[in-house]
Formats: structure tokens, sequence, C-alpha cells
């Protein structure tokens, strides 16, 4: 038998590590959100996984803050977000929990105006079983539900509702890729309140893994005598999921050279608001 020199060997060895190293996570992912006014919303996003690196581009959206076209991309797994506009050549940070902090500071600088109260917490795990399989990955499925009375005065008149959202996920364990989390997060919705997010987390914190499909229902019953009732529900699902994509080129994980900063504010606000579109930190338009 021939024998194979070791310099072939080792050269043999390096370009198999080498295919390894290039292998990438590729999916798509659709969000849809059946709202009670009738208006439908419904989000298409494709990522690139590698590692610690992800790019999500929104094939369609009905978020301003994201319109088509634009991207979001990391390279220290989520740490640090940029979302970029190709289209007006521009970018900004991306940090949804900073404007939800943001969005309870306005709150609270409206002294007396608003006011809104929770109370009543209640958090619990329904179900955990054999999820099947998604998007070709076996699955556990988890079910929680959370209760909780919300009351909201408004100059001095007060309306109270009942809140129950019933939380489905179908998570799989057998990927690792840090960055998969940018937008595949397992992490609960936050209500804006620390003590009932607390609690959420407490429970919901507690799950491993990645949702590859996760159903929201929440039902809010308020009203006089409690007779108006409005029931939300999202569904997200991945789709197309490849786990030996080829990576693509560092670059597509990057800000473009050239691209001008802007902040995600409102256009003709100060810097406290959390809402509306991109505004340049330079004071242009």
């Amino acid at each position: 038998m021939r024998r194979i020199p070791r310099a072939s060997l080792v050269a043999l060895l390096l370009l198999a590590l080498a295919g390894t190293a290039s292998a990438a996570i590729h999916y798509q992912a659709t969000t849809t959100t059946d709202n009670p006014q009738g208006v439908d919303f419904k989000m298409v996003v494709e990522a690139w996984i590698d590692g610690e690196k992800a790019r999500i581009e929104f094939k369609e959206s009905g978020n301003p803050m994201a319109p088509a076209g634009a991207y979001i991309v990391t390279r220290d797994g989520g740490k640090t977000l940029f979302l970029v506009d190709p289209e007006a050549k521009t970018y900004a940070h991306w940090d949804i929990e900073a404007l939800m902090r943001m969005a309870g500071a306005v709150l609270e600088g409206m002294g007396g105006l608003v006011k809104i109260e929770f109370s009543e917490p209640q958090v619990g795990k329904l179900l955990d079983e054999d999820g099947g399989l998604v998007a070709g990955l076996p699955t556990r499925h988890l079910r929680y539900r959370s209760t909780y009375s919300m009351q909201v005065r408004v100059i001095g008149m007060k309306q109270a509702s009942q809140v129950e959202s019933v939380q489905d996920y179908w998570v799989t364990r057998e990927l690792s890729d840090v960055a998969l989390g940018v937008w595949l997060r397992s992490e609960p919705p936050r209500t804006g309140n620390e003590d009932l997010d607390r609690l959420i987390d407490s429970e919901m914190g507690k799950i491993d893994g990645f949702p590859l499909k996760t159903v929201t229902v929440s039902k809010t019953t308020g009203g006089r005598k409690g007779q108006r009732e409005t029931v939300t529900r999202t569904e997200m699902v991945v789709t197309d999921l490849d786990t030996r994509a080829p990576a693509p080129a560092a670059a597509q994980f990057e800000v473009p050279p050239g691209y001008t900063e802007t902040q995600m504010l409102p256009e003709g606000t100060g810097p406290e608001s959390p809402f509306g579109a991109l505004r340049r930190r330079d004071g242009g338009p």
C-alpha cells in the first residue's frame, strides 16, 4: 500500500479544518402579529450567524425603525449592535432595552399626568414536553403563563385591566453560536415594571437553548365591568435553517466605511425621547 507523505497529510488536515471553520448558520424567520384593531403585522428576516458574529437582514418589515433593506450586525455576540440603513448610508446603535428604560423615564418625567401601576403578578410554567422537530432540529416545548393587574391613570382618570399572557417556546439545544441570541431570544418580554420583570425573569429566565418557534397570546380584559377584551397573538418561526452554510466575508458583519452615525430618536424632539425615526448626531435633518 502506498504511503501518503506526512506533508500531504498535514495539508489535508489543514484543509479539513479550514472547511469546518468556514461553516456558518443561515436561516430565515417570519414574525406575524394578529392585532385586535385588525392591522396585521409581518416581519421577515434572513440571518447569518458565525460564532459571536451575526448579520440579520430585514426582508419585509412593518416597523419604521427597521425598514426593509436595513440590517443589524454584531461582532461580539450581541453586546454591541448596529442598525445599518444602506439606502441612507447611516448606522445607529440598536438597544431595545435602553429604549424601554427611556420610555419609562419619559413617563416618570410627566409627573402625575400619566401613572401606571402593576399588582398581583403571578408567573408559572404550565408545560415542559418533547416539541418534535422545528426546522429539522429537535426541540423542547415549554409553556409559561403570566398574569397581573394594571391600572393606568391619565390626568386623574383611571382605567383598570387584567392582563394574561401565555408564551409557548420550541427550544433547541443543538445550536451553540452565541450570536443566535440576537434574534432568537428566549428572554421574556419586558413590561417596563422592574418588580414584575424581575418575577418573570426568575421563572422564564431559566430557559436553556434557542427558540426556533415562539407563540405569545396576550389577553387584556378591562373597561366597564371588565366586559371589553382584546387578544393579540404573535408568532415567530424559523425556516430554511442551514447549519453548514458558507460563512460570509468578515466585512459583512461590519458597518460599511463612510456611513454616517445616527441616533434612534424622533424628529423634532430632544435626546430624552425613546420613539421615532433616526436622527443625525451632527444636528442635520
